[in-house]
């Protein structure tokens, strides 16, 4: 599952370490034994050293190019800001129809991937959507409202842990109405 949520640039850095490391590999064991012998004969420390420095490379690679960008932030490679952060504004009001909602809700098929009580929907393959404050939470990307546009909008932009990216239509954001779109996210966090 971690593959399918790689870039193509972090793909291809593993693969690239990857290749680099087998053909050392069948190099050392086929094409230098082939003309010398008794290859690494009195140099094997050094053979040693560098198996390892392959080794620790391929590890760095995996573990650098793997991490998710959440955690690249956090890792301190941006730059510090000069100026003081703002704090975050109030959440913007639910403004749609949740009876509407609950139309887009079935019209686009969400029951047969989402379990949400309110629909009577029990799909396994996205997140539980009674759980949304809580995913909402963990994800920390605004407040709820924001947390449920982004994720009909954009539903890679942040995916729930256990679930793969890209499962998610990603074009209800060119799909829906922003009526609709304010209404389905009335719909899904109407209190039940």
């Amino acid at each position: 599952m971690l593959i399918a949520t790689l870039s193509a640039a972090q793909k291809a850095g593993i693969a690239g370490m990857g290749a680099a490391f087998i053909i050392f590999a069948l190099v050392s064991s086929f094409v230098i034994p082939r003309y010398r012998p008794n290859f690494p004969d009195r140099r094997v420390w050094p053979y040693v050293g560098l198996v390892v420095c392959f080794f620790v490379a391929m590890m760095v690679v995996v573990v650098f190019v793997g991490r998710e960008k959440s955690e690249a932030k956090a890792g301190g490679t941006s730059t510090p800001s000069t100026s003081p952060a703002a704090p975050p504004g109030p959440p913007p009001p639910v403004t749609g129809n949740a009876a509407a909602g609950k139309a887009v809700f079935a019209a686009n098929g969400c029951a047969a991937c989402h379990t949400f009580k309110p629909a009577a929907a029990s799909g396994k393959v996205g997140p539980d959507l009674d759980h949304l404050a809580v995913d909402a939470k963990k994800a920390n990307r605004g407040s709820l409202a924001q947390y449920t546009t982004e994720s009909i909008v954009n539903p890679s932009a942040y995916v729930v842990p256990g679930f793969l990216s890209g499962t998610m239509p990603q074009d209800f954001g060119t799909k829906l109405s922003t009526k609709q779109i304010d209404d389905l996210v009335a719909f899904l966090l109407k209190p039940a």
